[in-house]
């Protein structure tokens, strides 16, 4: 049986910009498993009736949303409404969950789990994210104050789709965010200063794992 994976990527400003250009690691990853497909809905495509046909037709087992957030719903492009708590969070029953979106881990999150999804990484307050307002997909990837906090973001879906257990993945996601703020405070590199070592830490205190540590996607 193949795995599924989901990628939601709105793409519709600065943020979600930078998301979807660092979650094309983790989709080439998962492209290069034998036993995965990856579904990806982006720009205008994110949107509820897309996202849940999607859901209902192909399954899968583990779902990326890169998107904006608040604590009760998860935003699609131009911040549509994806998914509110008390009205979608069923197509989640069955699911591993990562969600890339502020404060949706407050509410949401413990509600997909309390209706059957398996586990939920993702945000309990926002997603602080400090960049050096590059344009292209390339310099994206190549920004270095985006990297320390897009790639401990991010390391937790690359386990995940290596194959390790929700609470692998999530050790090595905190363990990396701490790394990352240990070389921002002692960091002379230019423009990799010690004043967004607050907004790193933010998210790594506010970075939560729900449900099953154990399973696997």
């Amino acid at each position: 049986m193949s795995r599924i994976l989901l990628v939601t990527n709105p793409s519709d400003d600065a943020v979600t910009e930078y998301l979807d250009a660092w979650s094309e690691k983790a989709v080439d990853l998962a492209k290069g498993q034998p036993d995965t497909k990856v579904f990806e809905l982006r720009r205008e495509n994110v949107n509820k009736d897309k996202f849940i046909k999607l859901v209902e037709q192909e399954n899968p087992q583990l779902i990326l949303f890169n998107g904006h957030g608040d604590h009760n719903l998860i935003t699609g492009f131009n911040q549509e409404v994806l998914i509110k708590c008390g009205a979608d969070e069923q197509y989640l029953k069955n699911k591993i969950l990562y969600a890339l979106s502020c404060k949706a881990g407050k509410t949401l999150g413990p509600a997909c789990i309390e209706i059957g999804s398996l586990a939920y990484i993702g945000y309990k307050e926002e997603f602080k994210l400090t960049h050096l307002n590059k344009t292209t997909k390339i310099e994206q990837q190549q920004d270095e104050m985006a990297n320390l906090f897009l790639e401990p973001a991010y390391e937790a879906l690359l386990a995940l789709i290596e194959g390790n257990t929700v609470e692998k993945a999530f050790q090595r996601s905190q363990k990396m965010y701490a790394d990352n703020l240990m070389s921002l405070m002692t960091s002379k590199i230019a423009g990799l200063n010690p004043g967004a070592a607050s907004r790193l830490y933010h998210n790594y205190q506010n970075h939560i794992c729900l449900g099953n540590q154990n399973v696997v996607f």
